[in-house]
């Protein structure tokens, strides 16, 4: 899908993300399975764990956050009706 420099480093942000999830207060069970899908490469399915269970939860973010989600979205090639969903979050 990507070289392995490019994949790496989609990895680090996606674990960045996810970071800044759990801290943000996005619950264990969904930061282990986000970190799951990682570690077996499967980064759209990690980046779409960490910004669905944000929406459901109705978790706070703040603009940083949001502009990661963008930056992984757009290495991801996916289009802005994936992620744009949180906007409402941004405090």
């Amino acid at each position: 899908m990507f070289g392995w420099r490019k994949e790496r480093k989609i990895k680090s942000r996606i674990l960045t993300l996810i970071n800044l999830a759990e801290q943000l207060g996005l619950n264990e069970r969904d930061i282990t399975n986000a970190k799951e899908y990682l570690e077996y490469n499967e980064l759209g399915l990690s980046f779409d764990c960490v910004i669905t269970q944000i929406h459901e939860y109705d978790v706070a973010i703040n603009k940083a956050f949001y502009s990661l989600v963008t930056d992984i979205a757009n290495e991801l090639k996916l289009p802005t009706d994936e992620y744009d969903f949180l906007l409402p979050l941004i405090n």
